[in-house]
């Protein structure tokens, strides 16, 4: 048993942790509302899996999912959207499988009641203080998305 992070499509709906086998394929199905597609994200490793005719069906876009893809993938900032919901893993084990969401993102999505934005410039070892605080995680991944996307 795994726990995943649920990312509704409807910004009103909450994100929320949901328990899943991670040999449930239906159940993964279910989440997405069809064929799933995956996409690994970085720091920390998870797997983000959506609708993968989200854009063939027409889908709304999923701003929650996109911007969560967009920071912790930076390949696809600008280029592309999640679009239908979407649930993130933690990275798959030596055998193959899904794990538990990372338990650092699991803190920050669901724990955490300040945020303060740090962006990496591309190529860079450094990180920069944005000097800006939030209070919702959304709004602190949206802020640093523009910000990266700028700098």
């Amino acid at each position: 048993m795994l726990t995943a992070i649920v990312i509704p499509v409807n910004m009103q709906q909450p994100i929320r942790q949901q328990k899943l086998l991670e040999s449930d394929l239906n159940a993964y199905r279910g989440l997405v509302g069809g064929h799933i597609e995956v996409i690994t994200l970085d720091r920390p490793p998870a797997s983000l899996y959506f609708n993968e005719e989200g854009k063939l069906l027409e889908l709304p876009v999923n701003l929650r999912a996109t911007t969560i893809l967009w920071a912790h993938n930076s390949a696809f900032r600008g280029q592309d959207a999640i679009q239908g919901p979407a649930f993130i893993v933690g990275p798959v084990d030596r055998h193959g499988d899904d794990q538990t969401a990372p338990p650092d993102l699991i803190d920050l999505l669901f724990h955490t009641t300040r945020y303060r934005v740090q962006v990496q410039a591309q190529n860079s070892i450094n990180w920069n203080d944005t000097g800006r605080v939030f209070t919702d995680w959304f709004e602190a991944y949206a802020y640093g998305v523009q910000f990266a996307q700028q700098h």
